[in-house]
Protein backbone atom coordinates (compact mmCIF):
# COMPACT_ATOMS: atom_id res chain seq x y z
CA UNK A 1 0.00 0.00 0.00
CA UNK A 2 2.96 1.83 0.85
CA UNK A 3 4.64 1.72 -2.31
CA UNK A 4 1.17 2.24 -4.49
CA UNK A 5 1.18 5.22 -2.64
CA UNK A 6 4.53 6.59 -3.28
CA UNK A 7 4.15 5.94 -7.14
CA UNK A 8 0.76 7.80 -7.13
CA UNK A 9 2.15 10.69 -5.21
CA UNK A 10 5.17 10.41 -7.91
CA UNK A 11 2.91 10.60 -10.48
CA UNK A 12 0.79 13.50 -9.46
CA UNK A 13 4.47 15.67 -8.78
CA UNK A 14 5.56 14.88 -12.01
CA UNK A 15 2.22 16.54 -13.67
CA UNK A 16 1.62 19.50 -15.59
CA UNK A 17 2.41 22.32 -12.54
CA UNK A 18 1.38 25.58 -13.46
CA UNK A 19 2.87 26.88 -10.30
CA UNK A 20 6.06 26.58 -11.50
CA UNK A 21 5.82 28.26 -14.81
CA UNK A 22 3.70 31.06 -14.14
CA UNK A 23 5.70 33.53 -14.89
CA UNK A 24 6.06 37.40 -15.91
CA UNK A 25 6.52 36.21 -19.23
CA UNK A 26 4.16 34.26 -19.44
CA UNK A 27 1.32 36.56 -18.18
CA UNK A 28 2.79 38.93 -20.47
CA UNK A 29 2.45 36.36 -23.42
CA UNK A 30 -1.11 35.74 -22.46
CA UNK A 31 -2.41 39.29 -22.52
CA UNK A 32 -0.42 40.08 -25.99
CA UNK A 33 -2.02 36.92 -27.66
CA UNK A 34 -5.61 38.11 -26.37
CA UNK A 35 -4.68 41.20 -27.82
CA UNK A 36 -3.50 39.82 -31.23
CA UNK A 37 -6.85 37.71 -31.45
CA UNK A 38 -9.01 40.70 -30.62
CA UNK A 39 -7.20 42.98 -33.22
CA UNK A 40 -7.30 40.07 -36.01
CA UNK A 41 -10.69 39.42 -35.32
CA UNK A 42 -12.12 43.37 -35.38
CA UNK A 43 -9.88 44.89 -37.98
CA UNK A 44 -8.62 44.73 -41.37
CA UNK A 45 -5.65 43.48 -40.20
CA UNK A 46 -6.19 39.84 -41.36
CA UNK A 47 -5.56 41.43 -44.98
CA UNK A 48 -1.58 40.80 -46.27
CA UNK A 49 -0.99 44.54 -46.29
CA UNK A 50 -2.05 44.32 -42.61
CA UNK A 51 0.67 41.86 -41.90
CA UNK A 52 3.14 43.56 -43.67
CA UNK A 53 2.58 46.47 -42.19
CA UNK A 54 2.89 45.50 -38.93
CA UNK A 55 5.60 43.23 -39.22
CA UNK A 56 7.68 45.92 -40.55
CA UNK A 57 6.73 47.73 -37.51
CA UNK A 58 8.07 44.87 -35.16
CA UNK A 59 10.95 44.91 -37.08
CA UNK A 60 12.76 47.86 -36.35
CA UNK A 61 11.45 48.11 -32.96
CA UNK A 62 12.34 44.95 -32.14
CA UNK A 63 16.35 45.58 -33.19
CA UNK A 64 15.73 48.80 -31.02
CA UNK A 65 14.21 47.75 -28.25
CA UNK A 66 17.25 45.06 -27.69
CA UNK A 67 19.52 47.94 -27.97
CA UNK A 68 17.75 49.65 -24.77
CA UNK A 69 17.17 46.97 -22.87
CA UNK A 70 21.22 45.91 -23.14
CA UNK A 71 21.64 49.91 -21.93
CA UNK A 72 18.87 49.62 -18.75
CA UNK A 73 20.01 46.29 -17.61
CA UNK A 74 23.10 47.85 -16.64
CA UNK A 75 21.11 50.93 -14.76
CA UNK A 76 21.65 53.17 -17.38
CA UNK A 77 18.90 54.83 -20.07
CA UNK A 78 19.38 56.50 -23.75
CA UNK A 79 16.72 58.52 -24.46
CA UNK A 80 18.85 60.13 -27.44
CA UNK A 81 18.10 56.85 -29.14
CA UNK A 82 15.54 58.30 -31.66
CA UNK A 83 17.29 61.22 -32.54
CA UNK A 84 20.30 59.02 -33.32
CA UNK A 85 18.36 56.65 -35.24
CA UNK A 86 16.77 59.54 -37.19
CA UNK A 87 20.97 60.40 -38.24
CA UNK A 88 22.12 56.97 -38.92
CA UNK A 89 19.31 56.56 -41.17
CA UNK A 90 19.45 60.40 -43.22
CA UNK A 91 23.41 59.16 -43.77
CA UNK A 92 22.69 55.91 -45.25
CA UNK A 93 19.53 57.57 -47.45
CA UNK A 94 21.87 60.18 -48.11
CA UNK A 95 24.83 57.86 -49.42
CA UNK A 96 22.10 55.76 -51.46
CA UNK A 97 20.75 58.83 -53.07
CA UNK A 98 24.50 59.12 -54.49
CA UNK A 99 23.93 55.64 -56.20
CA UNK A 100 25.85 53.43 -53.97
CA UNK A 101 24.14 50.31 -52.76
CA UNK A 102 23.31 48.62 -49.48
CA UNK A 103 26.92 47.05 -48.57
CA UNK A 104 27.84 50.91 -48.58
CA UNK A 105 24.97 52.97 -46.40
CA UNK A 106 24.57 49.96 -44.46
CA UNK A 107 27.75 50.02 -43.13
CA UNK A 108 27.82 53.88 -43.07
CA UNK A 109 24.60 53.88 -40.78
CA UNK A 110 26.05 51.34 -38.63
CA UNK A 111 29.74 53.90 -38.09
CA UNK A 112 27.00 56.69 -37.55
CA UNK A 113 25.27 55.00 -34.50
CA UNK A 114 28.33 53.89 -32.95
CA UNK A 115 29.86 57.35 -33.10
CA UNK A 116 26.86 58.85 -31.76
CA UNK A 117 26.49 56.36 -29.17
CA UNK A 118 29.73 56.32 -28.56
CA UNK A 119 29.81 60.19 -27.40
CA UNK A 120 27.26 59.42 -25.00
CA UNK A 121 29.22 56.52 -23.65
CA UNK A 122 32.35 58.32 -22.88
CA UNK A 123 30.63 61.66 -21.26
CA UNK A 124 28.72 59.03 -18.96
CA UNK A 125 31.48 56.65 -18.02
CA UNK A 126 34.58 59.36 -18.33
CA UNK A 127 32.98 62.74 -17.03
CA UNK A 128 30.90 60.70 -14.50
CA UNK A 129 27.01 62.37 -15.96
CA UNK A 130 24.18 60.80 -15.18
CA UNK A 131 23.02 58.75 -18.26
CA UNK A 132 19.45 60.59 -18.56
CA UNK A 133 21.15 63.90 -18.38
CA UNK A 134 24.00 63.12 -20.98
CA UNK A 135 21.53 61.60 -23.86
CA UNK A 136 18.62 64.65 -22.46
CA UNK A 137 21.47 66.99 -23.98
CA UNK A 138 22.73 64.61 -26.77
CA UNK A 139 18.63 65.23 -27.71
CA UNK A 140 19.17 68.95 -28.64
CA UNK A 141 22.79 68.81 -30.05
CA UNK A 142 21.12 65.93 -32.78
CA UNK A 143 17.92 68.24 -33.45
CA UNK A 144 20.72 71.36 -34.01
CA UNK A 145 22.29 69.15 -36.28
CA UNK A 146 18.87 67.98 -38.04
CA UNK A 147 18.98 71.98 -39.29
CA UNK A 148 22.38 71.58 -40.08
CA UNK A 149 21.89 68.99 -42.56
CA UNK A 150 21.43 69.25 -46.35
CA UNK A 151 18.23 70.07 -47.41
CA UNK A 152 17.24 70.12 -44.09
CA UNK A 153 17.50 66.78 -43.22
CA UNK A 154 15.42 65.33 -46.18
CA UNK A 155 16.32 62.80 -49.03
CA UNK A 156 13.69 62.08 -51.50
CA UNK A 157 13.04 60.26 -54.52
CA UNK A 158 15.22 57.35 -53.15
CA UNK A 159 15.36 54.24 -55.48
CA UNK A 160 15.23 50.73 -55.34
CA UNK A 161 19.03 50.68 -54.24
CA UNK A 162 17.06 52.02 -51.19
CA UNK A 163 13.72 50.73 -51.03
CA UNK A 164 14.36 47.44 -52.24
CA UNK A 165 15.96 45.87 -48.79
CA UNK A 166 12.38 47.02 -47.32
CA UNK A 167 9.85 46.29 -49.85
CA UNK A 168 10.98 42.61 -50.40
CA UNK A 169 8.75 39.64 -48.96
CA UNK A 170 8.90 35.93 -48.34
CA UNK A 171 5.65 34.24 -49.42
CA UNK A 172 3.82 37.58 -50.41
CA UNK A 173 3.64 38.96 -46.97
CA UNK A 174 6.81 38.57 -44.64
CA UNK A 175 8.88 41.39 -44.85
CA UNK A 176 13.02 40.14 -45.03
CA UNK A 177 13.38 43.42 -42.33
CA UNK A 178 11.34 41.23 -40.45
CA UNK A 179 13.93 38.24 -40.90
CA UNK A 180 16.60 40.13 -40.54
CA UNK A 181 15.20 41.09 -37.18
CA UNK A 182 14.58 37.71 -36.22
CA UNK A 183 17.67 36.81 -36.70
CA UNK A 184 19.29 39.34 -34.64
CA UNK A 185 17.04 38.48 -31.60
CA UNK A 186 18.00 34.74 -31.71
CA UNK A 187 22.12 35.41 -31.87
CA UNK A 188 21.28 38.01 -28.66
CA UNK A 189 19.01 35.29 -27.04
CA UNK A 190 21.84 33.01 -26.93
CA UNK A 191 24.36 35.32 -26.08
CA UNK A 192 23.02 36.59 -23.06
CA UNK A 193 22.04 33.05 -21.96
CA UNK A 194 26.03 31.54 -22.83
CA UNK A 195 28.14 34.56 -23.03
CA UNK A 196 30.18 35.74 -20.02
CA UNK A 197 29.93 39.17 -20.91
CA UNK A 198 25.99 39.24 -20.33
CA UNK A 199 26.75 38.00 -16.72
CA UNK A 200 29.27 41.31 -16.25
CA UNK A 201 25.97 43.19 -17.71
CA UNK A 202 23.54 42.08 -14.78
CA UNK A 203 26.22 41.90 -12.22
CA UNK A 204 27.18 45.78 -13.31
CA UNK A 205 23.04 46.99 -13.07
CA UNK A 206 22.29 44.34 -9.84
CA UNK A 207 25.19 45.74 -7.78
CA UNK A 208 27.42 48.06 -9.32
CA UNK A 209 30.13 47.73 -5.92
CA UNK A 210 29.73 43.85 -5.73
CA UNK A 211 30.85 43.71 -9.66
CA UNK A 212 33.73 45.75 -9.09
CA UNK A 213 34.62 43.60 -5.75
CA UNK A 214 34.36 40.81 -8.83
CA UNK A 215 36.72 42.03 -10.74
CA UNK A 216 34.60 43.83 -13.26
CA UNK A 217 35.06 47.44 -14.67
CA UNK A 218 31.60 48.51 -15.06
CA UNK A 219 32.89 51.62 -16.83
CA UNK A 220 34.07 49.34 -19.20
CA UNK A 221 31.07 47.33 -19.81
CA UNK A 222 28.70 50.36 -20.32
CA UNK A 223 31.08 51.58 -23.02
CA UNK A 224 31.44 48.28 -24.76
CA UNK A 225 27.25 48.39 -24.21
CA UNK A 226 26.88 51.70 -26.00
CA UNK A 227 28.81 51.16 -29.08
CA UNK A 228 26.84 47.74 -29.31
CA UNK A 229 23.78 50.26 -28.92
CA UNK A 230 24.95 52.16 -31.84
CA UNK A 231 25.20 48.95 -34.10
CA UNK A 232 21.32 48.18 -33.17
CA UNK A 233 20.15 51.16 -33.69
CA UNK A 234 21.97 51.67 -37.65
CA UNK A 235 20.61 48.51 -38.04
CA UNK A 236 17.35 49.72 -37.13
CA UNK A 237 16.92 52.80 -38.96
CA UNK A 238 17.67 51.00 -42.26
CA UNK A 239 14.88 48.63 -41.13
CA UNK A 240 12.43 51.74 -40.51
CA UNK A 241 13.74 53.88 -43.38
CA UNK A 242 14.22 51.39 -46.20
CA UNK A 243 10.60 50.89 -47.62
CA UNK A 244 9.92 54.30 -47.57
CA UNK A 245 11.47 56.48 -50.99
CA UNK A 246 11.36 60.10 -48.69
CA UNK A 247 13.44 60.28 -45.43
CA UNK A 248 13.19 62.77 -43.19
CA UNK A 249 15.92 63.00 -40.27
CA UNK A 250 13.27 64.27 -37.66
CA UNK A 251 10.60 61.74 -38.32
CA UNK A 252 12.11 59.55 -35.36
CA UNK A 253 12.07 62.34 -33.01
CA UNK A 254 10.26 60.88 -29.88
CA UNK A 255 10.47 56.85 -31.01
CA UNK A 256 12.77 56.35 -27.93
CA UNK A 257 9.94 56.54 -25.35
CA UNK A 258 8.55 53.92 -27.90
CA UNK A 259 11.40 51.73 -27.51
CA UNK A 260 11.64 52.16 -23.56
CA UNK A 261 7.77 51.53 -23.10
CA UNK A 262 8.30 47.68 -25.02
CA UNK A 263 11.38 47.22 -22.86
CA UNK A 264 10.10 48.27 -19.80
CA UNK A 265 6.37 46.97 -20.38
CA UNK A 266 8.72 43.70 -21.47
CA UNK A 267 9.39 43.48 -17.44
CA UNK A 268 12.73 44.84 -17.79
CA UNK A 269 13.58 46.87 -14.44
CA UNK A 270 14.35 50.58 -15.14
CA UNK A 271 16.68 50.42 -12.09
CA UNK A 272 18.70 47.52 -13.90
CA UNK A 273 20.42 44.07 -13.01
CA UNK A 274 16.18 42.58 -14.00
CA UNK A 275 14.84 41.35 -17.45
CA UNK A 276 14.74 39.29 -20.22
CA UNK A 277 14.79 39.82 -23.84
CA UNK A 278 12.04 37.47 -24.49
CA UNK A 279 9.90 40.17 -22.07
CA UNK A 280 11.18 42.58 -24.38
CA UNK A 281 9.84 40.70 -27.70
CA UNK A 282 6.53 40.49 -26.40
CA UNK A 283 6.65 43.53 -25.43
CA UNK A 284 7.17 45.00 -28.70
CA UNK A 285 4.62 42.60 -29.76
CA UNK A 286 2.07 44.36 -28.04
CA UNK A 287 3.15 47.57 -28.19
CA UNK A 288 3.18 47.41 -31.93
CA UNK A 289 -0.36 46.09 -31.72
CA UNK A 290 -1.57 48.80 -29.29
CA UNK A 291 -0.58 50.80 -32.13
CA UNK A 292 -1.89 49.32 -34.78
CA UNK A 293 -5.33 49.15 -33.01
CA UNK A 294 -5.23 52.70 -32.60
CA UNK A 295 -4.88 53.20 -36.47
CA UNK A 296 -7.59 50.72 -36.89
CA UNK A 297 -10.14 51.89 -35.00
CA UNK A 298 -9.93 55.78 -36.34
CA UNK A 299 -8.26 57.62 -33.48
CA UNK A 300 -6.69 60.81 -33.90
CA UNK A 301 -3.20 61.27 -32.66
CA UNK A 302 -3.57 63.15 -29.52
CA UNK A 303 -6.27 60.90 -28.61
CA UNK A 304 -4.22 57.68 -29.79
CA UNK A 305 -1.41 58.57 -27.83
CA UNK A 306 -3.63 59.06 -24.55
CA UNK A 307 -5.02 56.00 -24.98
CA UNK A 308 -1.74 53.79 -25.54
CA UNK A 309 -0.71 55.68 -22.73
CA UNK A 310 -3.39 53.86 -20.49
CA UNK A 311 -3.31 50.73 -21.99
CA UNK A 312 0.60 50.52 -21.60
CA UNK A 313 0.46 51.84 -17.99
CA UNK A 314 -2.29 49.02 -17.03
CA UNK A 315 0.06 46.14 -18.66
CA UNK A 316 2.81 47.18 -16.94
CA UNK A 317 1.01 47.29 -14.03
CA UNK A 318 -0.28 43.46 -14.79
CA UNK A 319 2.90 42.60 -15.94
CA UNK A 320 5.20 43.93 -13.00
CA UNK A 321 2.09 42.31 -10.30
CA UNK A 322 4.12 39.79 -7.52
CA UNK A 323 2.98 36.67 -8.23
CA UNK A 324 4.30 34.81 -5.62
CA UNK A 325 0.56 34.70 -3.69
CA UNK A 326 -0.79 33.63 -6.94
CA UNK A 327 1.37 30.58 -7.25
CA UNK A 328 0.96 29.77 -3.64
CA UNK A 329 -2.77 29.63 -4.36
CA UNK A 330 -2.15 27.01 -7.44
CA UNK A 331 0.23 25.00 -5.24
CA UNK A 332 -2.31 24.78 -2.22
CA UNK A 333 -5.13 23.73 -4.98
CA UNK A 334 -2.53 20.88 -6.48
CA UNK A 335 -1.47 19.89 -2.99
CA UNK A 336 -5.31 19.37 -2.12
CA UNK A 337 -5.79 17.69 -5.10
CA UNK A 338 -3.07 15.09 -4.73
CA UNK A 339 -4.31 14.67 -1.19
CA UNK A 340 -7.81 13.61 -2.40
CA UNK A 341 -6.36 11.20 -4.72
CA UNK A 342 -3.83 9.80 -2.20
CA UNK A 343 -7.26 8.95 0.46
CA UNK A 344 -9.04 7.26 -2.66
CA UNK A 345 -6.61 5.10 -3.61
CA UNK A 346 -5.98 4.11 0.35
Amino acid sequence: MMAKSSKIQGEANNRFNPAKILNKEMVLGIITLIAFVVLYSLTNFKTEAGLTTFLKDVSYLLTASIALTLIILTGNIDISAGTMMGLCGYAAAYVAKLGYEFYVYIPVAIVVGVLLAGINGIIITRFKVPSIVATLAMINVHLGLFILLPSGGWVENLKSNFTFLGTTTILGFIPIIFIISLVILAFFLVFMKYSRFSKKIYAVGGNNHAAVLAGINPDRVVMQLFLLEGVLIGISSILFYTPKTIVQANSTYGMEMLFITATVVGGTSIMGGKGKLVGTAIGVVLVSIINRAMIFLGFQDYYSNAVQGVVILIVVLLAVIDLKKLKQYLRRILSNNQQTVRRENS
